[in-house]
């Protein structure tokens, strides 16, 4: 399927991307069980292959760069059809800890080692992609015009900030787009920065749209999670989270239904109805997993569908 009419401007930008990107954090292999190259550089021909152009990785989506090496290998000679993001800032140590670096010197070398993985000369989009407490937010934006200037990528974005924070970087560095989470259970992001990016016509590249797949419907109310499945370090996998979630669960399971269509691809079709949204970001490790999410792209909610799911989420949060 070669959706083109699912096709969205990101921001002021020239970028036209899929309503749905392929999320690259879950083929890094370093929180995912059983992430193997085969089933990845599958995911990757799979989501080409179901209308998605828009690929966003990191510098730290993976201990080496996994992520980044996967990408190349399919998308070699397919340059031009695809929009390339990825993200600086970020990085794990000799021990295997995650690192926040927003210094300008790690934000540049971070740029030139990303394009030496993609093997490409330029990316269309880089984030920073987290704000360095250390490093004031305007010093790391400093860093990422200098990219643009370099012709590194073509435009600058930002990644897991507030309003000010947004408003500080823009100081320094216009941006096209900002990346924070979101999804039904967790607006709480998007709610900070979505006036500004409206005003401003900021496009957002939201993830976490299912939350680590509960929201894909997919986990039972009684699911055994491995022992090592590190989304049991989340409050939302655990208790009371847990139960309340699975209470939405039941009612979208049976939207779905009535619409055809998978409990994902209704989370993510609402997603993309939200003001502001312009791509959610969905990881996959398997082809039919960003098959079945790619599929969302053309589905399209009434107002009455739309207010239905407003009205449970608001009995979610309801004490």
């Amino acid at each position: 399927m070669n959706d083109s009419a699912a096709r969205r401007q990101l921001g002021t930008s020239d970028l036209q991307v899929s309503a749905v990107g392929l999320g690259c954090w879950p083929i890094s292999g370093v929180s995912s069980l059983g992430v193997t190259d085969q089933q990845s550089l599958a995911t990757i021909h799979a989501a080409l292959e179901a209308g998605i152009n828009f690929f966003d990785t990191a510098y730290s989506y993976g201990y080496d760069g996994e992520a980044d090496r996967l990408l190349a290998t399919v998308l070699a000679g397919r340059r031009g059809d695809v929009v390339l993001a990825s993200k600086v800032g970020i990085y794990f140590d000799a021990a295997r800890q995650r690192v926040v670096d927003g210094t300008p010197e790690t934000i540049l070398e971070h740029s030139r080692t990303v394009l030496r993985r993609l093997r490409v000369e330029q990316i269309d989009l880089m984030y920073l992609h987290q704000p360095d407490p250390r490093v004031p937010i305007e010093e790391s934006a400093g860093a990422m015009a200098e990219v643009v200037r370099c012709g590194w990528a073509r435009y600058a974005a930002v990644s897991n900030v507030d309003a000010q924070q947004l408003s500080r970087f823009q100081s320094e560095c216009p941006v096209v787009a900002v990346q924070p989470p979101f999804n039904m259970l967790q607006q709480q992001s998007v709610e900070k920065i979505r006036e500004t990016c409206l005003q401003q016509q900021i496009g957002i590249a939201c993830y976490w749209v299912l939350m680590k797949g509960l929201l894909a419907g997919k986990l039972a109310r009684d699911h055994q999670f491995h022992p090592q499945d590190r989304r049991l370090t989340y409050e939302i996998y655990q208790g009371q989270a847990w139960q309340r979630s699975q209470d939405l669960l039941d009612k979208l399971r049976e939207l779905a239904g009535e619409l055809g269509c998978t409990v994902a691809q209704l989370v993510i079709a609402w997603t993309l109805h939200q003001p502001g949204i312009s791509v959610a970001l969905c990881g996959a490790k398997r082809p039919e997993q960003i098959e079945e999410t790619a599929a969302a792209m053309p589905i399209r909610l009434d107002e009455k569908q739309l207010a239905s799911i407003d009205r449970w989420l608001e009995d979610l949060r309801s004490p």
